[in-house]
């Protein structure tokens, strides 16, 4: 992005000393957390950990690795994530020690999604009903429930029940949940979703939020239902509320 930008630049005969300060300010206004150009067709992504954040799935082996159901798939030219599968496991980017992460300067998450396979009947309020299609997360600081510590977070969801706009919150208010889309409307088709991340922690916390989230993590999960997820993800960057 940076070389085809200066690259216009010159081509437009405007100073080079210029065009370093254009592109360094429009690179200041986003923030790119994945695009998984870089990642091997067929493969689980290189520098995504496991829900704690302890290992990284793509160096599992045997039934362990099997049990991550995401692939890097690419068509047209593109390459995303896909899921496919039954049971679902958590997919974490670590953010608390990206230098490049400041919230309060690029607020707006905005990512893609496109589903193929809802879980039929699935309910993010009812346990025994909890499956989704595709879900970001958003950790950020450690929250407490009874005697340990579980991190605050926002889960956006693409629900098969539930109504766009639905907000649930669980385990004793630290983890939020927001419905961004539901059921087998725009089945097959890349939808690009964005979220001011600190107006939705202040509205559903109370509070600031941190500068740095701890994490990002996705998840599509279908084992509760006995039923199949297919989604893709693509694109997460962090930016300004102007672009």
């Amino acid at each position: 992005m940076r070389k085809i930008r200066l690259n216009l630049l010159l081509l437009l005969g405007v100073s080079c000393i210029f065009c370093e300060l254009l592109v360094a300010q429009s690179e200041a206004d986003f923030v790119l957390i994945e695009d998984f150009e870089k990642e091997k067709i067929g493969d689980l992504p290189a520098n995504w950990y496991n829900q704690k954040g302890e290992a990284k799935p793509i160096t599992y082996t045997g039934k362990l690795r099997q049990t991550y159901n995401y692939a890097i798939t690419e068509e047209y030219g593109n390459k995303f994530l896909r899921f496919d599968g039954k049971r679902g496991k958590h997919l974490n980017m670590p953010l608390v020690k990206n230098e490049k992460v400041d919230i309060y300067k690029t607020p707006i998450l905005s990512w893609k999604l496109r589903i193929h396979e809802i879980p039929e009947g699935a309910n993010e309020d009812k346990s025994d009903k909890n499956d989704v299609a595709a879900s970001v997360y958003v950790a950020f600081d450690l929250g407490r429930v009874l005697f340990k510590k579980v991190p605050k977070s926002i889960r956006y969801t693409w629900s098969s029940t539930l109504p766009v706009g639905t907000e649930l919150s669980k385990f004793y208010g630290n983890q939020k949940i927001i419905v961004i889309g539901t059921g087998e409307k725009g089945l097959g088709e890349w939808h690009t979703f964005e979220r001011n991340l600190v107006e939705d922690y202040k509205r559903l916390f109370g509070d600031d939020p941190p500068a740095k989230p701890l994490a990002l993590l996705i998840l599509s999960d279908a084992n509760n239902t006995k039923n199949n997820a297919k989604a893709d993800y693509d694109d997460f960057i962090l930016k300004s509320p102007q672009k």
